[in-house]
């Protein structure tokens, strides 16, 4: 999934989140690569094929991870 999203700390920025169904999320901001995670490869209970829960759960984690940035790029 991917989304454009404009936070209360940097308006003058977009910041374009890029996510998938296993949790790992990338934040880019003027096409840089700002901040990218990935969700452990293994873990009990892990959905073989990825959840919907799991992709909006990145969705606010990333979110969460721009409202911390020191600066509008990074």
């Amino acid at each position: 999934m991917r989304i454009n999203y404009v936070s209360e700390s940097w308006p003058d920025t977009t910041y374009e989140i890029e996510t998938d169904r296993f949790g790992n999320y990338t934040i880019r901001a003027g096409g840089k690569v700002i901040k990218r995670v990935t969700s452990l490869t293994q873990y009990v209970g892990k959905p073989k094929w990825g959840s919907k829960k799991l992709e909006l759960s990145a969705v606010d984690d990333a979110k969460a991870a721009i409202a911390t940035f020191r600066s509008a790029a990074g």
